[in-house]
């Protein structure tokens, strides 16, 4: 397989706390040939650490660009769909951040041209292409601690200009002041609601409440959620990006015991006392919420498995639109005080 040639759209922080540093290793399929961004500030830094390359103002001059295969576009929430429309409608494979778009009806535009054009279309969520949630998955359903009934997640990760480790992202503005509903919930959240489907399937309908503590970041500061599933089960989920992290938990309810995430793993709890620990690796439930520091390394490191084998990234672009329709409905019920159902 050659190798693909990437042009970067929006070089921000994010490219340079997770994707540059995981796409390091992996030379020998991606290679990183050019720069799209529309700030002196990110032209001045890829100067400094790309002599030579490329750097484009203009999204859609750059998509055209002979030297780039797949454009990997890292922009605010509101460009994510139209660059990657220009991308896909130039010719090239798109690999974007997450939310997929602003709205299901944008991201099944861009499914659609993908299919049109035969051109690649893949979503980085990390949490939807780390194996750790299918370990978690396939243990929680191999009936052991009988049939799953609930799970109850509180996540709350302060997203504000502090000192903590979000934020430098917070002082973006257009997480400030966004044009997209919910909040945090819609941009960080995206991992949990990802994490969950993974585990559990697409809920069938969800009743949120939503509060507002403070002026910026967003329409809601915390999200209190109900999921109904087929079946039996529910679940509750608590997001804030403004309450404290202390007290982060991660439970699993079945008829015979209970699976218990936290710092060590998961830890399995039976009916009759007996326990055992099941190594997550790095999983440790803290104030980074479930995340792994190698995270984006192993969705880099899984995107050139795909392209090295000619097939679909594990997390489909078909996942990122159920993510987006959970979002929203989410929002609806919030909004309107009623149970929003998800899905067809």
């Amino acid at each position: 397989m050659s190798t693909v040639r990437l042009g970067i759209i929006g070089p921000g922080l994010i490219w340079r706390r997770r994707h540059e540093p995981a796409l390091a290793p992996l030379g020998d399929v991606f290679k990183v040939s050019a720069f799209c961004a529309s700030s002196e500030r990110s032209r001045a830094e890829i100067a400094q650490r790309y002599p030579g390359a490329p750097f484009v103002t203009d999204y859609r001059a750059f998509v055209g660009r002979d030297d780039v295969d797949a454009v990997v576009v890292l922009t605010p929430i509101h460009l994510n769909a139209p660059v990657a429309l220009a991308a896909l409608k130039a010719g090239k494979d798109v690999l974007l951040e997450k939310p997929m778009a602003r709205t299901p009806e944008e991201a099944q535009t861009l499914m659609q041209a993908a299919v049109r054009t035969g051109r690649r279309l893949g979503v980085l969520e990390q949490y939807g292409y780390d194996a750790r949630w299918r370990i978690l998955r396939d243990l929680i359903h191999s009936g052991e601690i009988g049939e799953v009934v609930l799970y109850d997640l509180m996540m709350h990760l302060p997203f504000d200009a502090g000192d903590n480790d979000s934020g430098e992202y917070a002082k973006t503005s257009w997480r400030q002041t966004p044009d997209f509903p919910l909040g945090a919930l819609f941009d960080g959240g995206h991992h949990q609601i990802a994490m969950l489907s993974i585990l559990f399937g697409a809920p069938k309908w969800v009743y949120a409440s939503g509060t507002s503590l403070r002026r910026d970041y967003g329409e809601f500061d915390h999200v209190l959620m109900q999921f109904g599933y087929e079946g039996r089960l529910r679940g509750m989920f608590s997001h804030s990006g403004y309450l404290s992290a202390s007290g982060n938990y991660f439970n699993i309810r079945g008829t015979e015991g209970l699976v218990a995430v936290d710092k060590v793993g998961a830890t399995v709890e039976h009916k009759n006392g007996s326990k055992r620990v099941v190594p997550l690796t790095t999983v440790g439930l803290s104030g980074r919420g479930l995340m792994s520091e190698r995270s984006h390394e192993m969705m880099w490191r899984a995107l050139a498995r795909a392209y090295a084998e000619g097939r679909e990234p594990d997390y489909t672009p078909a996942d990122a639109y159920r993510e987006l329709s959970i979002l929203f409905a989410i929002a609806h019920s919030a909004r309107q005080g009623e149970r929003a159902m998800i899905g067809g």
